[in-house]
């Protein structure tokens, strides 16, 4: 974007196309949804080039190109093919005539490659002399909102990817619990009680091995409550029903579920929606003071959508060290949505939206 020499007269019209390059560079600053900054900048330079139509294209991975947006519905299917070839294939401006009008295209280049090319086109008269310059301007506002998308897209990735990790590990922890450490506990409290049973022990030897036993039983249930807390068996084998069935019974406060959950979803989504409802469970516990927690789980439309509302204190902060913030990025993470509603002495809702395709890539 050319910024005016100190001391050079801008014209109104051109202060009018530096306001509207500013807008649109402002907006995709802010991060506004890729589609939506796509086709801001096919208006625009519509705008700019009235009376006329825009359009942007992508390229698709197999040669093939796509609309990603238009200014004008329909306008993009009447693009003459050899200014939009010449246009992918030099990777330079190029304009023809095109009966009593005009088409002009330039390419917009990602990452040192030919990302796609925004359109301009009008049914009468010629281009703008400077339409290179000006249509070089909104291909730059593309490249950068294409740009930012792919980063947010990588950052989501690697974000998924440190969920998964964390997840396997506690699997895994988890199964070398109960094939290890649990198994032993329960062959040592047989060994016991069986030595105990011997007719030749003496009284205060087989009370010993009882008290021992006892003992170790007492282990072996700590154990259990540390292997579920750090990945539920139940949640791997059953899937999140059963799952939050045995969060709710496990629960010292009063639960009420209502949930309407297909068999199986992925299991990431599963992990998070299990998470988020065990930490609102121990919030509910631990600081809102609550006699009753209602836990709401439902798929519809791709989407997974899950609630925890307590009756308690409320007052929840995120920055508090409840575990919030943490539950917060997880579900991020994966592509959904996480929202806190906890008004003084009005509860705490917890609220989740995960899509169901969610994947690790």
């Amino acid at each position: 974007m050319e910024v005016p020499e100190p001391g050079v007269r801008t014209s109104p019209d051109d202060a009018g196309r530096e306001a509207g390059l500013r807008r649109l560079a402002m907006m995709i600053a802010r991060g506004e949804p890729h589609p939506a900054a796509l086709r801001a900048v096919a208006g625009e330079a519509a705008r700019q080039f009235a009376p006329a139509a825009a359009c942007v294209v992508m390229c698709r991975s197999d040669g093939s190109t796509a609309l990603a947006a238009e200014s004008e519905p329909g306008w993009a299917d009447r693009l003459p093919i050899g200014v939009t070839a010449s246009a992918l294939k030099t990777g330079r401006f190029t304009a023809a005539e095109t009966g009593t009008g005009y088409t002009a295209a330039t390419p917009v280049e990602v990452g040192g490659t030919v990302w796609g090319l925004v359109a301009v086109g009008a049914e009468q008269g010629g281009p703008p002399p400077d339409a290179e310059r000006r249509l070089a301007e909104f291909a730059e506002l593309v490249a950068t909102a294409v740009a930012n998308e792919r980063r947010r897209a990588e950052h989501s990735a690697s974000r998924a990817r440190l969920v998964a990790a964390s997840d396997e590990s506690r699997r895994r922890i988890e199964r070398d619990l109960h094939d290890g450490a649990q198994q032993f506990v329960v062959t040592a409290v047989l060994r016991l009680r069986s030595v105990a049973e011997m007719p030749s022990l003496p009284p205060e030897a087989r009370a010993e091995l009882e008290d021992i036993a006892a003992e170790l039983n007492g282990v072996l249930d700590d154990l259990r409550e540390l292997s579920r807390g750090i990945h539920p068996e139940v949640l791997s084998k059953g899937g999140l029903r059963p799952a939050l069935r045995a969060l709710a019974r496990r629960s010292s406060v009063s639960v009420v579920l209502d949930l309407r959950l297909p068999d199986r979803l992925p299991e990431p989504v599963e992990v998070g929606a299990y998470y988020l409802v065990s930490e609102a469970l121990a919030n509910a516990t631990k600081h809102a003071n609550a006699s009753t927690v209602e836990v709401a789980a439902e798929t519809s439309g791709g989407t997974l959508r899950v609630s925890v509302h307590d009756d308690g204190i409320g007052g929840a902060d995120m920055g508090g060290g409840s575990g919030l913030t943490g539950l917060k990025d997880r579900i991020e993470a994966l592509g959904g949505t996480f929202a806190v509603e906890s008004p003084r002495g009005g509860g705490t809702t917890v609220r989740c939206a995960l899509p169901v395709h969610a994947t690790v890539g």
